[in-house]
């Protein structure tokens, strides 16, 4: 995907970003109970998320909490990528 002027790039599936790498949250391809469970994590659509392990389990920062997400659900989540990386 080309890459826009804010640095930013289309949706990707949150399986496919590295380590390290900032995205927002751009749609859950997941059930309404799946849904449900993540936005009790903090995951809304639009949430700011670091990537801190990428493999199964997948495991993002919301905020200040850690979330483990099985591989098959990381698969199901859309996001787009932020200019940089956060250490």
């Amino acid at each position: 995907m080309p890459e826009r002027r804010d640095g930013r790039t289309g949706p990707v599936r949150l399986s496919d970003l590295p380590a390290g790498r900032r995205a927002r949250l751009f749609r859950r391809e997941i059930s309404d109970g799946e849904a449900c469970l993540l936005a009790a994590m903090g995951m809304n659509e639009g949430c700011l998320l670091v990537v801190r392990s990428n493999g199964d389990p997948c495991i993002v920062e919301v905020r200040t909490t850690r979330i483990g997400l099985a591989r098959s659900v990381a698969e199901r989540l859309l996001v787009v990528s932020e200019t940089g990386a956060e250490r």
